[in-house]
Order: structure tokens, then C-alpha cells, then sequence
């Protein structure tokens, strides 16, 4: 409070009924940052803190007053009118309310990543499919435009399976607060997905089975706990997709601290380089899926008419291509 000190001294040298020692000092914290560390960890250690100071202060300020007002019946009455010289308030500035919004804040988040990755899986069989059946240039904008098209609707979905929870997004940011998270929602996905198709397209299955309990655990880690708290070594985690989907929806809900042009920095960032590395990772996947093809094509001619017989006949198919 603005000068907390000058109004103590006025109550206990002239006097102030009206005096409340408790907004002397205040204490102002975000819960909905991270709640879950915040109500554990941090917010105990304030309590601690602030009792133990609010103690030590009286004390020394009681009997500073009494060594320095002995024999005056005046300053002795005041002072004993204000057994406590000064209190604190706790305020939340961003409470986690509504609570179903955590699910949008947290555990929702990680059903984005799930869904990237289904995704991946669900139409590789299609990639396939089309794979040496269209233009190769018609093949790669296919490749590269299926994903962001999917994504836009399914984070369009998850904004109204959020918004039938009764979770307003106008509180801060207006109606745009709906695009806003709708948006971030997209950007989010496509940074997951885009890797998982990456990754797939380079190693396949199960390889990209692995790569994706890397990616959950690495992305909650970086998420759900404060990187400030964690060791050095977890630092990449400032870069991480999903801690700054987690921030901007925050902001968005809750009101907290307003970093979406670096959330949405990060994530594009991620999108690009992914986008960038696709062509690249696309021809992989066709050369890898062209010499399974015939590999096979070799087994079965030697299966069916020997060794020697199939390795000629499959050159001079090759000579007649």
C-alpha cells in the first residue's frame, strides 16, 4: 500500500481509528500460472514467510514504542489501541476459475498431441495409397496442405467441445479471444503433427511409435513444471511447443501475463522449420516405400521361378521400362 509507513507512525503519534494494519503490506500472485506448484509449493513458503515477518516486526516495533514512550499515558494508550503495527493481504490477480477451464489449461493440451499423432498414423495408409498414383507434384501439395487443412478443423472442434463447458474466452480479450484460441489451438497442432509426420516419414513404425513417448514426456515436462525451478539442464524446455500453448491459453482464460506474440512466435517457428523439412522427408518415405516394393517384387519372382530365373526376368522388365 502507498505510504504504508508514514500511516503506521500517524496511528501510533496522533492517532488514526481508521487504521488497518492489514494493507500495509500486500502480496500479489498469479495462481493460474501454475496452480498446482503454486498451491504446493510456493504459496506455503509465503504464508511461512509473511507470519514469521509480521511477528518478528510487531515485536521489535512494541517494544521500540514502549522503551521510547515510558511514562507517556497518551502514546502508551495508542500504541496498546494498535497491538499490531502491521498485517498483510493475499491477492490472486488471476485465479483458476472457472475449474473446468483446466482441462482447456492443462490435460487438454495433451490430447493435442495425441490426436497430431493419430492423425499421422490414420492417413499414412492413404499416403501410401496415392503414393506413384498422382503426379508427383500434385502428391507433394497434397502432402503438405493435408495436415494444417485437418488440423484447422479439429482445433475448430476442440474450441466448441471447450466452449459446451461453459469456458468464456471473452473475459480479457473480447470476442477475438475465440479466434484467438482458436488459432493457437491450430498452431499448436500443426507444431506437433507436423514433427510426428516428419519423423514418420524419415523412420516409419515403430520408430515413430518412440519418438512420440518422447515428444509427450518431453512436452509435459516443459509444460507442466516451471523451467525457472528445474535444473539448467532442462532449459531446451523454454522452446518447447506445448509450454507456450499452455501460456497463451492462460492468458486467453485466466488473464495472466500477455506473451502471445512470443507463444505464437515459437510455434510458427516450429511450424516452419517442419514445413521446410517435409519435401525432404516426403522423398525419403517414396524411396524408402519404392525399394520396399521391390524387394518384395525380387522374393516373389524368386520364390516363384528360382534365384536366377527371377533375377533375370526382373532385368528385362527393368530393360523393357
Amino acid at each position: 500500500m502507498a505510504n504504508a509507513t508514514t500511516a503506521m507512525n500517524q496511528a501510533y503519534s496522533v492517532g488514526n481509528s481508521s487504521y488497518d494494519p492489514t494493507w500495509s503490506v500486500q502480496v500479489f500472485y498469479e495462481e493460474s500460472r501454475n496452480s498446482a506448484t503454486i498451491s504446493e509449493s510456493i504459496y506455503p513458503l509465503i504464508i511461512e514467510f509473511m507470519n514469521k515477518f509480521v511477528i518478528s516486526f510487531a515485536l521489535q516495533k512494541q517494544r521500540s514504542m514502549a522503551s521510547s514512550n515510558s511514562g507517556d499515558s497518551t502514546a502508551l494508550t495508542r500504541q496498546a489501541d494498535n497491538p499490531i503495527p502491521i498485517a498483510y493481504t493475499v491477492i490472486n490477480t488471476a485465479p483458476s476459475l472457472p475449474t473446468t477451464a483446466e482441462a482447456a489449461t492443462g490435460v487438454g493440451t495433451i490430447y493435442l498431441i495425441i490426436i497430431s499423432f493419430l492423425s499421422v498414423i490414420m492417413f499414412n495408409a492413404l499416403h501410401e495409397m496415392m503414393m506413384g498414383k498422382v503426379p508427383v507434384v500434385r502428391y507433394y501439395i497434397y502432402r503438405m496442405l493435408i495436415f494444417p487443412v485437418v488440423y484447422f478443423f479439429l482445433s475448430l472442434l476442440y474450441l466448441a467441445l471447450s466452449c459446451a463447458w461453459k469456458i468464456s474466452f471473452s473475459k480479457f480479450y473480447g470476442a477475438s479471444g475465440y479466434v484467438i484460441y482458436w488459432m493457437l489451438s491450430w498452431a499448436s497442432m500443426m507444431a506437433f503433427g507436423l514433427a510426428v509426420e516428419n519423423v514418420n516419414n524419415l523412420i516409419g513404425m515403430p520408430g515413430t511409435s518412440v519418438f512420440f513417448v518422447f515428444w509427450v514426456i518431453s512436452n509435459v515436462t516443459a509444460g507442466f513444471f516451471p523451467i525457472e525451478a528445474l535444473s539448467n539442464f532442462y532449459k531446451w524446455g523454454l522452446a518447447w511447443p506445448l509450454r507456450h500453448s499452455l501460456i497463451g491459453a492462460k492468458s486467453i482464460i485466466f488473464g495472466t501475463k500477455n506473451l502471445l506474440g512470443l507463444n505464437f512466435g515459437i510455434l510458427l517457428s516450429w511450424i516452419g522449420v517442419s514445413l521446410a523439412l517435409q519435401p525432404f522427408t516426403i522423398w525419403v518415405q517414396i524411396r524408402r516405400r519404392r525399394q520396399a516394393v521391390e524387394a518384395n517384387k525380387r522374393q516373389i519372382l524368386e520364390r516363384v521361378y528360382g534365384k536366377f530365373e527371377g533375377e533375370r526376368l526382373e532385368l528385362k522388365d527393368e530393360t523393357r521400362a
